[in-house]
């Protein structure tokens, strides 16, 4: 009997351990179903926050490469206004001093007849000899009077020439203060604009953290601008973004780079000052050009691309890399700020950075004259090779100075 006992406690021992075991499972089971649940929320509330950062981020892009269009033509319509001016001014210049030369022409001829005219008819007959002076006098002013005629006309076109110089210079003065002002409109609208797009990237900056480290140490382990792009490019030290916002900006459709020979517009308004292989002065060539910008020239995006590198690197300054895919990446170097992050997407035309207000250093001619710019260099590379990025440019752009 005890040993009947024994058994029946033994079994509900077992019944209720088992009880409690299948009890605490089904715990755990509903606690693992809620965490799956607040998991797929968060999921589905991550996804819905991504799609919308690149709705937003999409927008702002496009925005910006709107705005940038307008600056370009904008800083170009200024430029050529101001070469116009100083064309104007010399005009008026050389106007100016031909109608004093004439005019002081004029006024000696008109004052030797005012003296002539004011010599009494009386005097003139008193002498025979006189007589004969008369008569010639009048021949004289038969012969000046046509003469003086010409003249007189000619003084009156220039000085309609002086206030047809003087008119068109008030006019374009007129123009360029408007200009001016709806340019300094369209950059504080692209300010704003920027610093959205600023907003978002510190949304996604976490995700681009391992990248800045691993870009960070590649540039002070490279010793050449070839070094450093060889890194970027090869496949082991390949930093691609990985994550939700991987390719927030990047184009649906894009070119392939090969086709946009002959196409490319320059960076900026303005004109090639030194072309690819030119020799510079310590000797090396020049592996790249160099262009002249305007003043806080707004710098664009050549094509479709992805932000490779963008910092200060050895004596290039501020250095932008773009790669395009295939192989081929634009380099930007002398900008004064860029308003892009590494492994941000660009699309063509769109605002990548600003340059100065005025070169770092001026000669001191130009700093009398007022006429110094700064200058943006561009070079362009396939599989790491320096190519000459002039016949890539549209003909309408290759503007070269000299």
């Amino acid at each position: 009997m005890a040993g009947l006992m024994v058994g029946l406690i033994g079994a509900s021992s077992l019944t209720l351990a088992q009880t409690k075991t299948e009890s605490l499972s089904q715990q755990r089971l509903e606690k693992l179903g809620q965490e799956i649940q607040q998991r797929e929320t968060t999921a589905d509330n991550l996804a819905a926050q991504v799609a919308q950062t690149r709705k937003d981020y999409t927008v702002l892009q496009r925005r910006s490469v709107r705005l940038a269009s307008k600056i370009k033509a904008l800083e170009t319509d200024i430029e050529a206004t101001q070469v116009r001016l100083v064309d104007l001014r010399a005009e008026e210049e050389v106007a100016a001093r031909e109608l004093r030369l004439q005019s002081a022409g004029m006024a000696e001829a008109l004052a030797a007849m005012q003296r002539l005219s004011q010599t009494p008819a009386a005097t003139l007959m008193a002498k025979p000899e006189n007589i004969e002076t008369m008569a010639r006098t009048a021949l004289l002013f038969d012969a000046i009077l046509p003469a003086l005629d010409a003249q007189a006309k000619e003084l009156r076109y220039k000085i309609e020439q002086v206030e047809r110089v003087q008119s068109a210079i008030r006019t374009d003065q007129s123009a360029l203060l408007s200009r001016q002002a709806t340019l300094d409109e369209q950059r504080q609208e692209m300010a704003a604009v920027m610093a959205q797009k600023k907003s978002q990237q510190r949304r996604m900056s976490r995700a681009l953290d391992t990248e800045r480290k691993r870009i960070a140490k590649l540039t002070r382990e490279a010793k050449t601008l070839e070094e450093l792009i060889a890194r970027l490019a090869a496949p082991k030290e390949s930093g691609a973004v990985k994550g939700e916002y991987a390719d927030v900006g990047k184009p649906v459709e894009s070119l392939p780079f090969e086709i946009a020979k002959g196409r490319l517009s320059l960076p900026a308004p303005g004109v090639v000052i030194s072309r690819f292989n030119h020799r510079q002065p310590d000797g090396q060539r020049s592996r790249g050009i160099r262009m002249e910008t305007t003043a806080q020239a707004q710098i664009v995006s050549m094509w479709d691309g992805n932000i490779a590198f963008a910092g200060p690197f050895r004596d290039y300054g501020q250095l932008l890399i773009i790669s395009h895919g295939g192989g081929y990446h634009t380099l930007l170097a002398g900008m004064a700020r860029i308003d892009v992050d590494i492994a941000q997407w660009v699309l063509v035309g769109e605002p990548v950075g600003l340059m100065q207000a005025a070169p770092l250093k001026t000669t001191e001619n130009e700093e009398k004259t007022g006429n110094f710019k700064p200058s943006l260099y561009i070079e362009l590379r396939r599989d790491g090779r320096s190519i000459d990025p002039l016949p890539w440019i549209a003909a309408s752009q290759r503007k070269v100075k000299g």
